[in-house]
Parts: structure tokens; C-alpha cells; sequence
């Protein structure tokens, strides 16, 4: 007796999900060190002032988690194009699939994962905050908080993770071009390098960057770069169909 058991979309994307969640662990395990070695960078500070009142020195350090911010940014282009690669596509061969199951759980996972390495970055300040008087001589530590300003707060969160996120989808697009053909590699590379040197080029940058009234502005803005990539890898990815 046989019987035939058909699988909704849904379905599938959420098990294709299951599966790759666990197979990207290792991904997860490289933002924790990234994040820590940005944090050891940290603790010295990135700019410092001396002053004298009364004969008595002081001496101010500014700490930030920008080197922290950087690292994870090269670990979001990275876990976005390391998607793509052969070992990980020959992966979806032990489901039903097609390309767009394939994709859409694919971009879930960044989503989720981007969401992850979003929230603990921009909690990787308050780490910083509680580490730094271990390390150095401090005799006061401040700074904001999120009771400070909650809404802010949530904010700037969420604009770090829609960032993790925007990075991850333009390296999953990079790695879906240059799986199609090698050339895409270098032309990529040229187009960001000539990007900050041209007119156009600065007029994009400064668009995206620079005129925008509020974070939330830019946290829109940088989540619709994320979706334009990630339907752009969609549409170029359906020539990638059969195994090779």
C-alpha cells in the first residue's frame, strides 16, 4: 500500500529551517569570539583627555563597542556568503526542495541569527561597562542606560540588528553572483571600491547614511536594502536549480 504526503511550503521552509539552525551552530560560536576579541580591543578606549583643576589630574577615556560593531559586520558578510557556498547547498539535497523553499529559509535563518547577533552587540556596551574597571585604572564609569531612555534604546537596538542584518543579505547576494560565475568577484569588489570615489556613488552613500532625520529613518532604510538584496539573490538564484 503506498501513500502520498504532500508537504505545504510552509512546511518545508520551517524544516529546511530546523535543520540549518543546527548546522550553522558553528556560526554562532564565531560571533561569541568576534565579539570578545572586539571587546579586548575595547578596553583601553578609543580617545582619551587630560586635565588639571586644583593640582589634582584627571583623565578621560571614551569607550565604545565600534570595534565590536566592525567585527560582526565582517561575521554578517561572511555568514551571508558562507550560505552560499557548494557545501552548504549540497545540504539541501536531503529535502524535497526548490529554490524557493531554499531561499526563504535561508534568508529566516539570517534573520534570526542577525536578530541574535544585533541584540547582544548592542549589549556588548554594557559589558564594557562592568569589564573596563577590572582592567584599568578607573575610579568612575558612566553612561547611559536603557531605563535611561528606553525608547532610544530599543532604537538603536533595533537599528543594529536591521545593520547585522542589510551586511548579511548584501553578502548572501554576493555569494549567490559569484556562485553563478567567478568573474562576479572582482566586479563586485571594483563597484565597492569605486563607490566612495565617484559622485554617484557618494550621492548613494550620503542618501543612505548621512540625510536622515531620525534612526528609525535609518533603521527603514537599511531594512529595505535588506529585502531589495535578498529578492535579488532570489531572482539570480533560480538558474541555480540543478546540482552541479
Amino acid at each position: 500500500m503506498m501513500f502520498l504526503c504532500n508537504s505545504t511550503l510552509g512546511e518545508v521552509v520551517w524544516t529546511q529551517v530546523k535543520f540549518k539552525m543546527n548546522a550553522y551552530l558553528g556560526t554562532l560560536v564565531s560571533l561569541i569570539v568576534v565579539q570578545i576579541l572586539g571587546l579586548m580591543l575595547s578596553i583601553n578606549g578609543t580617545s582619551s583627555m587630560s586635565t588639571n583643576f586644583n593640582n589634582t589630574d584627571f583623565q578621560f577615556v571614551w569607550i565604545t563597542a565600534d570595534t565590536v560593531i566592525i567585527f560582526v559586520s565582517i561575521w554578517a558578510l561572511f555568514l551571508g556568503n558562507v550560505i552560499t557556498t557548494k557545501g552548504y547547498r549540497n545540504t539541501n539535497f536531503s529535502f524535497v526542495t526548490n529554490g524557493i523553499s531554499n531561499n526563504l529559509s535561508n534568508i529566516i535563518v539570517l534573520i534570526i541569527m542577525s536578530v541574535f547577533a544585533g541584540i547582544t552587540t548592542f549589549l556588548s556596551h554594557y559589558i564594557l561597562r562592568i569589564v573596563v574597571p577590572f582592567f584599568n585604572d578607573v575610579g568612575y564609569v558612566r553612561s547611559g542606560s536603557i531605563i535611561d531612555d528606553p525608547l532610544s534604546s530599543i532604537t538603536s537596538m533595533g537599528l543594529m540588528v536591521s545593520l547585522i542584518l542589510m551586511i548579511s543579505a548584501g553578502g548572501y547576494l554576493w555569494g549567490t553572483l559569484v556562485y553563478i560565475h567567478r568573474a562576479y568577484m572582482f566586479l563586485l569588489i571594483v563597484l565597492i571600491i569605486a563607490l566612495p570615489a565617484t559622485k554617484t556613488g557618494q550621492m548613494i552613500l550620503r542618501f543612505i547614511f548621512a540625510d536622515n532625520m531620525s534612526l528609525f529613518v535609518l533603521n527603514v532604510k537599511f531594512v529595505c536594502l535588506a529585502i531589495i538584496f535578498f529578492v535579488l539573490a532570489m531572482l539570480c538564484s533560480n538558474r541555480l536549480e540543478v546540482r552541479r
